[in-house]
């Protein structure tokens, strides 16, 4: 089960059934409900406020992203397929710009999520020998010596976190 907040008083919920709820947490109601088999046992789920979308990955090698106006009903909006199964963690970077995806087969995957409905790919990062399991973004640029930018830190079952500063 994953679960992201994703406005004032409503949780969004993916189950290892492969449905997706959003819920409204002041009265316990479902919402809304949709049934994402695509993606396998969904691993990990996150939510984009602004925007009222969410993207969601897990065993199988689809990452989705969900229309979720909590005014109307669950849809998928993009499907897009990565080269190996399973995706264990995903995050949107804060400026929006960026989401990241860490996959079971050690590598980072990067997209574009300055239009989500395209949810263009950018780049595959490789450092990690073992599944990226964790992802960490900074909340302002880092201004300290040479860095000047964004980072973001990945976990990886190996032990290893590796810091990167991407776009």
């Amino acid at each position: 089960m994953s679960c992201a907040n994703h406005s004032d008083g409503f949780v969004l919920a993916g189950y290892e059934s492969s449905d997706v709820i959003l819920w409204d947490w002041r009265s316990n109601t479902a919402i809304s409900r949709i049934r994402v088999a695509i993606s396998g046992t969904i691993m990990s789920l996150v939510c984009d406020k602004e925007r009222n979308y969410a993207v969601l990955g897990g065993s199988d090698k689809t990452l989705v992203v969900l229309d979720c106006n909590e005014k109307s009903k669950l849809q998928i909006l993009q499907e897009r397929n990565v080269t190996n199964t399973g995706v264990g963690v995903l995050g949107i970077r804060p400026d929006k710009l960026i989401l990241v995806a860490g996959g079971w087969d050690s590598r980072i995957r990067l997209f574009s999520w300055k239009h989500p409905e395209k949810l263009k790919p950018l780049a595959v990062l490789e450092f990690h020998s073992e599944a990226v399991e964790c992802l960490s973004f900074t909340d302002r640029p880092i201004s300290s010596g040479r860095i000047r930018k964004d980072l973001f830190a990945a976990g990886g079952k190996d032990g290893k976190i590796s810091l990167w500063s991407v776009y």
